[in-house]
């Protein structure tokens, strides 16, 4: 006769529940609502702050400390362009999370990187929406200027992911690691539960099938292929750089999810 397994508290054990997009956004403090645009221009400046602030205590370089900047220049360009586009309504700017940590806390950059990452590709999805519809209008310059200005995002993107895990591995396995797993968090937090990065990726691969037949003239064509060219190169700097912080960050290479689905399959195997 096979065992009876019994919980060492005799109860019935609770379901855990896996990680969603929401337990991911409530880490990173992220308050999914309908801004009007004077309370996003307030988060705007607040995190802007926060990062310059922050930013001359980090191990970045001068090129990487260069793209974090220009993607928050472009972010602020893009917030002012849309002040000339005012929606109707008043509202009074959000209240947002006082800094209980000093400039150098890890977890506080952490958490902190990734709300420049989410803000970052806001932008970028902007620009996707704004290039796609240039695409469908034959307006050559701006599609030139759209892929020019994703290609600066996707860098700025890039350093913000080294800006957010800018620490010591140790630090990270000891301190920032544990925060996204129980019972601090639901099991298998992740990245791919990131909706601004999923978002990005279903435009991004719209954009490409728009420019897969493009009419253009001659001489606009070589302009815009040049463009995707260094755009595809930005985007394998960027999955070269997360992957690189991977390897540093968790050098067996297992995620919190794959470990998460690894013991959720373990256990369905044990009641075979």
């Amino acid at each position: 006769m096979d065992p009876l397994t019994l919980a060492t508290d005799s109860r019935v054990p609770v379901r855990e529940a896996a990680a969603t997009t929401a337990d991911y956004d409530r880490y990173f403090h992220i308050a999914r609502q309908a801004p009007d645009l004077a309370s996003w221009t307030c988060g705007v400046l607040r995190l802007q702050e926060a990062v310059l602030a922050d930013l001359p205590h980090t191990g970045l370089d001068d090129s990487q400390r260069a793209a974090v900047l220009t993607g928050l220049l472009h972010t602020s360009h893009a917030t002012l362009a849309a002040w000339l586009h005012p929606a109707p309504g008043d509202g009074e700017p959000a209240g947002g999370q006082a800094a209980a940590d000093g400039p150098g806390d890890a977890l506080r950059r952490w958490k902190l990187g990734h709300q420049l990452f989410h803000l970052l590709l806001t932008t970028m999805n902007s620009t996707l929406d704004d290039t796609l519809a240039a695409v469908g209008a034959a307006r050559w310059v701006s599609v030139r200027h759209g892929l020019e200005r994703l290609r600066t995002l996707y860098d700025a993107a890039t350093a913000a992911m080294a800006y957010a895990s800018d620490f010591p591995a140790s630090v990270y396995a000891n301190d920032v690691r544990p925060t996204m797993e129980p019972p601090f968090a639901a099991p298998g937090f992740s990245g791919v539960l990131n909706q601004e990065h999923r978002v990005m990726t279903e435009r991004t691969r719209a954009l490409r099938t728009a420019l897969g037949n493009l009419p253009a003239p001659a001489p606009f064509l070589a302009v815009i292929r040049d463009e995707e060219a260094l755009l595809r190169a930005a985007q394998r700097r960027n999955r070269k750089a997360h992957a690189a912080i991977c390897e540093r960050c968790v050098p067996d290479g297992a995620s919190l999810l794959s470990r998460h689905t690894t013991r959720r399959r373990s256990g369905r195997a044990a009641c075979e």
